[in-house]
């Protein structure tokens, strides 16, 4: 793990500064789910994205960390409507990449996970109600870092809406999907050591086969 999270700090365009493109290549890179997606430098594509829309285009920099506090998100464009959309971010952000994504289809609520280094506890892993409603409403459930499968259950019962993982309402969620993602996103956070400052995935949501994680927010410490 260590040796692969140092590879992929060797290749970041900005040291210490992940974007969003960035850490979603190391959370595939663990096996994760997060959608098909390609990086720009400029305004519209030469050619159509390699994989097929609608499409979800987003001011990519680590320096935009609300991208939709700023109007830096677009959802549900078509292909056209696509390359409007990249010429008026590329107005508005004219320094910063842009990310185009294929939209994901879910089911169910949106579920938060991350976690932050507790200045005197060290790593910690969290899981909660996610969405951006997240800070008006918590209901979240903290464990230190890294976490077994069993602990990982235990989270999520703590949790108030744990009647979604039992069939609630003919939801048909896989717990034990979303527990491998918190045990590999809390390992993930321990072997940074105190490079690590915090983690969000928010939203992450199911698609009916798979638990997709559709924002990553990576930040970390330029000194260990």
């Amino acid at each position: 793990m260590k040796s692969k999270l140092a590879q992929w700090r060797s290749r970041l365009r900005r040291v210490d500064r992940p974007d969003e493109y960035e850490s979603k290549r190391l959370l595939a890179s663990l096996g994760l789910n997060v959608p098909e997606g390609l990086r720009s430098a400029s305004g519209p594509l030469d050619q159509p994205p390699p994989f097929k829309g609608p499409y979800a285009l987003k001011v990519c920099s680590p320096d935009v960390m609300h991208k939709s506090d700023v109007r830096g998100v677009c959802l549900n464009l078509d292909r056209d409507a696509l390359d409007a959309a990249m010429h008026d971010l590329a107005i508005a952000f004219p320094v910063a990449p842009l990310l185009v994504e294929q939209m994901v289809e879910s089911t169910g609520p949106e579920i938060i996970a991350g976690g932050l280094m507790d200045p005197s506890l060290g790593p910690a892993v969290m899981v909660g109600t996610g969405g951006i409603l997240t800070e008006i409403t918590p209901d979240v459930a903290f464990r230190l870092a890294p976490l077994d499968t069993h602990e990982a259950h235990r989270m999520l019962k703590e949790l108030r809406i744990h009647p979604v993982f039992e069939g609630y309402r003919g939801l048909n969620l896989d717990a034990a999907g979303l527990v491998r993602l918190l045990v590999t996103v809390s390992r993930m956070i321990a072997a940074w050591d105190m490079c690590f400052d915090q983690l969000d995935l928010n939203p992450i949501v199911w698609t009916g086969r798979e638990w997709v994680i559709l924002d990553a927010k990576l930040v970390l410490r330029t000194a260990a």
